[in-house]
């Protein structure tokens, strides 16, 4: 397994407007330790596969995946998804990534009716994700779906009917632990039911004491990010450890990529946490090649 990160460790969310550029990026995670990165919002990096290529290929880094959000409960969106789908898994494609992954967007929703869909939005889901595999597929990926807080696909019960109600053949899953274990939900027992269709993996770990105060006093979750409820790798409810573990028990061999949201008040930056992450779980690799 290769340990890849993402710009969102650095709330690179958008393409534009953000603070770092794309190639202090690259330099950053490469000063970290990693090799492997995620492409970050489509238009954040260069789309011109060439330029792209190069600025990876001097520092010694690959590309390993990209993920899109889209309002998939929204029919309407098609075209545009379409769109991004072929535009983003061509730039992969040509520059040597591996999985497309889908997720569905949290902005959709009203603040007081987050992931809350209709029998219609819920089959748009479901149609979009299916066709979107397709599109995928063409351009030579593998394609995962990542469940998120906050929209319609975030507790175990709504991955478990997409998984039931998409096509096995081309639409795996994106298991992200700490999304996953937000709703006090175990990751590791999931993957353990799923690993057949479990095919990108984004590690991260919740905060266990701000969870159940967020679980108890039904704090939002835009706010329970800003207050840092996913923490460093090796500090949360999640058994990293034992996670990575189990995922060599099953043979996984797709991206394993670090992601850490930042906190308002974090007193680390953004290449300490970076930095702590990757020689935590390069500590887990090493450890168990030589078990």
């Amino acid at each position: 397994m290769n340990i890849a990160i993402a710009p969102c460790c650095w709330g690179i969310y958008w393409p534009q407007g953000n603070e770092l550029g794309w190639t202090d990026y690259l330099d950053r995670i490469r000063a970290a330790g990693y090799r492997h990165t995620e492409l970050g919002p489509f238009g954040y990096f260069s789309t011109d596969a060439a330029v792209l290529s190069s600025e990876l290929a001097r520092r010694d880094l690959k590309l390993v995946a990209a993920a899109h959000v889209q309002t998939l409960a929204d029919a309407s969106t098609w075209p545009v998804l379409e769109e991004k789908t072929h535009a983003i898994c061509k730039l992969l494609s040509d520059t040597g990534g591996t999985h497309f992954i889908l997720m569905d967007e949290s902005e959709f929703y009203p603040k007081d009716h987050m992931g809350v869909v209709d029998e219609n939005g819920w089959r748009a889901v479901i149609d979009q994700t299916n066709r979107a595999a397709v599109i995928a597929r063409s351009h030579g990926l593998a394609f995962s779906f990542h469940s998120h807080v906050g929209t319609c696909v975030e507790h175990e019960a709504q991955i478990e009917r997409l998984l039931a109600e998409t096509d096995p053949d081309l639409v795996g899953l994106c298991l992200d632990t700490g999304h996953h274990a937000y709703w006090n939900a175990d990751p590791i027992a999931f993957y353990r039911r799923h690993r057949d269709r479990i095919n990108s993996v984004h590690l991260k770990n919740v905060d266990g004491a701000l969870r159940a105060r967020v679980l108890a006093e039904n704090i939002h979750s835009d706010r329970a990010f800003e207050e840092g409820i996913m923490t460093d790798l090796d500090r949360g409810v999640v058994d990293i450890a034992e996670f990575v573990s189990v995922l060599r028990e099953g043979g996984y061999d797709g991206p394993l990529v670090v992601e850490q949201d930042l906190a308002r008040n974090h007193p680390d930056t953004p290449e300490t946490i970076a930095r702590r992450n990757y020689e935590f779980v390069s500590k887990l690799l090493a450890d168990g090649a030589g078990a």
